[in-house]
């Protein structure tokens, strides 16, 4: 039951991430101040659930039953989300030709070397299956059905990083070193230092971020096709909603 309350918090955090995104705002800093009350403990979003555990009990409790719905629910919501994560990557990649992504982290969580049920593994299967050419970058795991490279020959002539796993040692890395041909990056565990990724001239695509988390100017010159240079960063398009209703005490309907 633990592994199962996990899970299904877990879903609740990416579906509040989701939900952030329509909405234009920063999930990271919403369960933050939610937080702050003393009965609200709401963990963080991601790219999936991996582990023996908590990406496998929940089937236990539910492999017989036809009413634990939420249950269910919450595992296949954690279940799509490299799905979801492949989304942003389509949405980021389309115009350009025989795109590379370079996978940062295949570990099911930070810190470990361990790969069982890391979310990883559908998302590469996942790109590789759209024509996606993938490269893996761990600076912990040591075997991996994928070849792993070191990082800087990872990103090399690469369009996209996607940070898959929350290692400390991603928080220390010089973006500098990194000679990309796109420069996007995706961040689905909010562990990079962004200010000194766009310094360097990345578009930073965090997962749950809904507004822009970069200087890129909406107005610059992006090429219509192709490959772009690796000094130049193309700006992430975020649908924000025109207004939001809401309901006075009154009853009358305002917008914001």
């Amino acid at each position: 039951m633990e592994n199962t309350c996990r899970d299904v918090n877990i879903a609740l955090a990416n579906e509040f991430a989701k939900l952030a995104e329509e909405c234009g705002v920063n999930v990271w800093e919403a369960i933050t101040l939610a937080n702050k009350h003393p009965r609200v403990s709401i963990l963080n979003p991601g790219p999936g659930v991996g582990g023996h555990c908590i990406a496998i009990d929940p089937w236990f409790l539910t492999e017989n039953s036809t009413r634990c719905r939420m249950v269910s629910t919450a595992r296949e919501i954690n279940d799509l989300m490299p799905n979801y994560v492949l989304q942003i990557a389509r949405n980021l990649l389309h115009e350009i030709k025989n795109p590379v992504i370079s996978i940062f982290g295949v570990a099911y969580k930070g810190n470990i070397d361990d790969t069982r049920e890391s979310p990883a593994f559908k998302f590469i299967q996942l790109a590789e299956n759209e024509g996606y050419t993938v490269r893996c970058h761990d600076p912990y795991v040591r075997e991996f059905p994928h070849p792993l490279m070191d990082m800087v020959e990872a990103a090399a002539g690469s369009d996209l990083i996607v940070v898959l796993a929350d290692h400390d040692l991603f928080q220390t890395i010089d973006p500098a070193r990194l000679r990309m041909r796109t420069k996007f990056v995706i961040d689905t565990r909010n562990i990079l230092d962004h200010e000194r990724w766009i310094n360097q001239g990345f578009a930073v695509r965090v997962l749950g971020d809904g507004s822009l988390v970069h200087p890129v100017s909406l107005e610059e010159s992006i090429p219509s096709m192709g490959q772009y240079p690796t000094n130049s960063a193309r700006p992430i398009p975020i649908s924000l909603p025109s207004s939001i209703s809401l309901l006075s005490p009154d009853g009358r309907e305002r917008y914001l």
